[in-house]
């Protein structure tokens, strides 16, 4: 027999060993701020280095669920102006929290615990929105988490899963089962990883048994209703939990039911849409809305450089005719330019108020932050200094063959040792005549070789950031 191992090892294997990366990621989403007072915002920023996330985020975001009104989203930045903040994070926390745990699906309780956390979900954000909540998103994630100890532990059972498994099937309480075999119940588990991971406050406060407020009774009475129906839809607890709510909510028996069933189809949707389709096969669905698991989700065809290329053009214009804030027009550019031109890094700097040195605020495409670290420059004399000759500059520049002759000269050895190529693009953010930052972008990982067409798309790009700010300025 395994001896019994201390949660805190649990919590320091699963974070160290198995979930390290996840870890750092999902932290940073979940912490991610709402304040737009930088050129990108954080989350955007978060996204947006994770190609993989932001096409499955971008996916997301025009899904029937997401966005019923079937407005077209291409861009990181657009979903968060359309869906709302904390719906893009919530879409984003999810998608990391569910990638690391797929390793472990083949073991059947992974599949039904994921199963019951994406239902839950649907279900308390349903119950929380009925009650007239103005954050549902964080009853989702909390829903959502509200077993992530029991789906970590089958994912990385450390070989105490058979013991578990023949103590669940000899015991009616779960909890003493778990405590028998572990030393502690597995939602002491939530809570240390929830804790370690800064992943939800309203789930901290419900396990910690501070969850008397009103949206905490919301994911209890979602997991009441997940764990009810899969004794049957027509089963007496089913039918005890559902007028539960729908004393709760305020509707009425059949208006209760109508929701509960919907949200059970729509529960299956979302977990196709987040790519986990094998844990929707294991929630129940009244036979109402059974058939309906056979249509077909469509998909959002790529779109080739080209048309990601005009569709970021046009939204660019968009903005600047509904005059939307101007972070999200530079959040734009980036974003448009590290997708659409398929640059390895992308950049946007601005000279800093305290020292007047030219500093990277936010990159795409960064090696681990080194990039971010030495882009932090002395901008001097236009005659003798590359970034302040570009700084004095009208129109932006490409550094190629034919224009290295003429500029390396002025390029400082701390310049050519943090870029690190000699083929680049870069243009001047200016206000008034007055230099107040750059973008800027290269390809130096992949080597590719950089073309007239792309340049003339990068000024285009980057020109509506200068644009911006003239409007700003006026404005004011």
């Amino acid at each position: 027999m395994t001896r019994p191992v201390a949660l805190t090892e649990w919590i320091r294997r699963i974070n160290e060993e198995e979930m390290p990366v996840f870890a750092h990621t999902a932290r940073a989403i979940a912490t991610a701020s709402k304040g737009l007072d930088t050129p990108l915002a954080d989350l955007a920023h978060l996204i947006l280095q994770d190609s993989s996330m932001t096409a499955r985020v971008l996916r997301l975001a025009n899904s029937a669920y997401y966005n019923p009104a079937g407005k077209t989203v291409n861009t990181i930045s657009r979903a968060i102006l359309f869906l709302g903040f904390d719906a893009v994070r919530s879409i984003a926390l999810t998608i990391a929290i569910i990638d690391p745990l797929l390793k472990g699906l083949q073991h059947e309780h992974v599949v039904r615990e994921m199963a019951r956390a994406f239902h839950a979900a649907i279900q308390a954000k349903s119950i929380a929105q009925a009650r007239g909540v103005a954050d549902i998103e964080e009853v989702f994630i909390a829903a959502l988490l509200y077993r992530l100890g029991h789906m970590a532990f089958w994912c990385f059972p450390f070989g105490f899963a058979k013991q578990l498994d023949n103590a669940y099937q000899e015991s009616d309480n779960a909890d003493a089962a778990e405590i028998g075999i572990l030393g502690f119940p597995l939602w002491h588990l939530t809570q240390g990883l929830n804790d370690e991971w800064h992943l939800s406050e309203l789930l901290g406060k419900t396990l910690r048994a501070q969850g008397k407020t009103p949206q905490s009774q919301d994911l209890q009475q979602a997991y009441d209703l997940v764990l009810a129906v899969e004794e049957g839809w027509g089963s007496q607890a089913t039918q005890r939990v559902t007028k539960s709510i729908s004393d709760r909510i305020n509707f009425t028996l059949d208006a209760t039911i109508e929701m509960i069933h919907k949200n059970a189809f729509e529960a299956v949707q979302v977990t196709r849409e987040f790519g986990v389709e094998i844990a929707g096969k294991h929630i129940p669905l009244p036979e109402k809305v059974s058939s309906a698991i056979a249509q077909d989700i469509p998909t959002n065809p790529s779109e080739s450089d080209l048309q990601l290329q005009l569709t970021f053009l046009r939204e660019l214009t968009t903005m600047l005719h509904e005059k939307v804030d101007i972070n999200a027009i530079i959040g734009t550019v980036l974003e448009g330019v590290s997708r659409a031109l398929r640059m390895d890094r992308t950049v946007i700097a601005f000279l800093a108020a305290d020292d007047g040195h030219l500093k990277a605020k936010y990159l795409l495409g960064d090696e681990k932050g080194k990039f971010k670290r030495c882009f932090d420059f002395a901008v001097g004399n236009q005659n003798n200094d590359f970034l302040g000759y570009i700084l004095g500059q009208k129109e932006g520049c490409w550094v190629n063959n034919k224009t290295r002759i003429r500029l390396e000269p002025l390029m400082s050895q701390g310049l050519r040792q943090c870029l690190g190529v000699l083929d680049f693009f870069i243009l001047p953010i200016r206000v008034s005549n007055k230099g107040l930052g750059v973008v800027y972008a290269d390809c130096k990982f992949s080597g590719r070789q950089l073309t007239e067409a792309e340049y003339q798309t990068f000024v285009h790009f980057s020109e509506h950031i200068n644009i911006a700010f003239e409007l700003l300025s006026k404005q004011k």
